[in-house]
């Protein structure tokens, strides 16, 4: 599994999300910056909530963006692919990649 993805579940349990699971995106921008965000609060609705969406603020065109889904129950990864209104948001953003968990030993790729 990819380094970022790795991140990007440390990073996911940094959110007050209190549904089964905790997400976390990591992006690296064109100039090698690297930014982070998870889900925001259960009272918030996507786009808000969504650490997706919350994340494209911070890209640029030729963003590379990763997706990780950490379940809470036995703290392992599952699906995290982006909802449909998130891939909107981060294809409109220019992001030309999106790496997602689909379990600890599987990822999926959307390729803007």
């Amino acid at each position: 599994m990819h380094k970022y993805l790795r991140m990007a579940s440390r990073i996911s349990i940094k959110g007050n999300w209190r549904r089964k699971a905790h997400i976390g995106c990591l992006g690296v921008r064109g100039d090698g910056t690297i930014v982070t965000s998870w889900n925001g609060s259960a009272t918030d609705v996507c786009p808000t909530a969504h650490a997706e969406a919350r994340l494209a603020r911070k890209l640029d065109a030729g963003s590379v963006v990763y997706v990780a889904r950490v379940r809470r129950d036995n703290g392992k990864m599952a699906m995290s692919k982006p909802c449909p209104h998130c891939e909107r948001i981060l294809r409109n953003r220019g992001v030309k990649r999106v790496e997602y968990s689909i379990n600890e030993h599987e990822f999926g790729v959307l390729e803007f």
